[in-house]
């Protein structure tokens, strides 16, 4: 499963972006997750050498039949150390050891000594939300929340109607704490798994606002969250506007339901607002710009190997209607495909700030024991060969938000200077 992965912003989801860069091993594991490393790194060291382990035509791994022998000193000596830790930590550490939470940190440890900030190690458990939530619906609190450069958790927005948003988060809170626990420096989908629960059962975050080093707990009453992440309507002069707020499994169907009722309103023009939309799936974005370009292709991936694979549209019924499209720096990953193809077939007008630039493709890989690895695989281009990743897409137009809409407590649509740049675009296309 390819992913566009929100880690800038998640809904309790998968999610999840901006997670901050973690080089080395996670404090607060047990020395054994070094060692562990170290017997990893020989034995795959010592496999690739004999041949048993090697990169196939596609990019991918795979292990051939032969068994690796462990006739290594290194290996032996690591081994060694190992058991010697572990026997002598069962032996004379003052409390209970629970193996799976070992077993489950020294897996964190190996994947987050690669230092990817985007490859991340899931267990069964982690693995069954992020699952649960990507079809649609899950049952938690409500809120889109992302992992800020200096490791803080920011809610982005809670829903309306939903939990969180009831017991009183509101957007730009940051989450201290869950159930008590300092969620400083974990990783985003772990603090959005203990987040998440049974329908009926509480959680307790402790938040900070505006500046204040103060924790307010809040109660929250976890249930059943319908995600929406396609709104629509009709503003002036048979503009319609759609509104995407992610790229979830659901996203597609809502968007083509969205266009098909504002064209049986009489739809001229129409502006898609991805703002602060963090990403998602390929699968979804690609199929959304199938309804949108003319046959061709829509976005390319590129591993480190040079192979090369490429997703193209072949639906010949495309939106036939002036389009804008806006964005801006929290616009990441599957918006920024989306804004970059539009942007180069000419089939639309970008207006906002310059996107995110996350142009890496992770996939997640599940094991048999029911836990998975999400993992960076290839980078991304858009069909004309951009590099998104680090640089963003720049607009056709760039639009900051006034001081005026960013003073507003309320949203209101006629303060929104970036939306009216792109009404007035679209009624300037209408006419012509």
């Amino acid at each position: 499963m390819d992913n566009f992965d929100n880690d800038n912003n998640v809904n309790e989801k998968n999610v999840i972006q901006k997670e901050r860069h973690r080089s080395g091993v996670i404090q607060g594991l047990l020395i054994g997750s070094f060692t562990m490393l170290a017997i990893c790194a020989v034995v795959i060291a010592a496999a690739v050498k004999k041949g048993y382990i090697r990169p196939d035509t596609d990019g991918s791994i795979y292990i051939q039949s032969e068994t690796y022998d462990g006739n290594t000193g290194i290996g032996t000596e690591a081994e060694q150390k190992l058991n010697l830790i572990d026997q002598t930590l069962k032996d004379f550490y003052f409390d209970d050891i629970d193996d799976s939470k070992v077993l489950d940190n020294i897996y964190k440890a190996y994947v987050n000594a690669y230092g990817d900030k985007y490859t991340v190690y899931y267990t069964a458990d982690e693995y069954a939300k992020i699952q649960e939530s990507s079809n649609g619906a899950y049952y938690g609190i409500g809120v889109v929340v992302r992992k800020n450069d200096d490791g803080t958790i920011l809610v982005v927005e809670p829903y309306d109607g939903a939990p969180g948003k009831e017991a009183g988060m509101r957007k730009n809170d940051v989450i201290v704490t869950v159930n008590g626990e300092s969620v400083a420096d974990q990783d985003l989908n772990s603090v959005v798994a203990k987040i998440k629960g049974d329908e009926g059962t509480t959680v307790n975050i402790g938040i900070r606002r505006d500046g204040s080093d103060d924790i307010t707990e809040l109660t929250v009453t976890r249930r059943k969250v319908e995600i929406k992440t396609v709104a629509y309507e009709m503003l002036d002069d048979s503009v319609g506007l759609i509104t995407i707020s992610e790229f979830d499994k659901v996203t597609a169907q809502q968007f083509k339901e969205a266009y098909a009722q504002l064209e049986t309103l009489g739809m001229k023009g129409l502006v898609i607002d991805i703002r602060s939309n963090p990403g998602g799936l390929l699968n979804v974005v690609v199929d959304m710009l199938d309804e949108i370009l003319p046959d061709g292709l829509i976005v390319y991936t590129e591993d480190k190997y040079g192979n090369r694979q490429e997703y193209n549209g072949s639906n010949p019924d495309v939106i036939d209607v002036p389009l804008a499209v806006l964005v801006n720096g929290e616009s990441a990953s599957a918006s920024e495909i989306f804004a970059g193809a539009v942007q180069d077939y000419g089939a639309g007008t970008i207006i906002g700030t310059q996107t995110f630039g996350k142009g890496i493709v992770q996939t997640i890989r599940r094991m048999s024991d029911g836990s998975a690895i999400k993992y960076t695989m290839a980078k991304y281009f858009t069909p004309k060969g951009q590099d998104i990743h680090g640089h963003g897409v720049t607009p056709d137009i760039v639009e900051e938000l006034s001081d005026e809409f960013n003073n507003l407590t309320e949203y209101d649509a006629s303060k929104d200077n970036q939306l009216q740049k792109a009404i007035e675009v679209i009624k300037g296309d209408i006419t012509r």
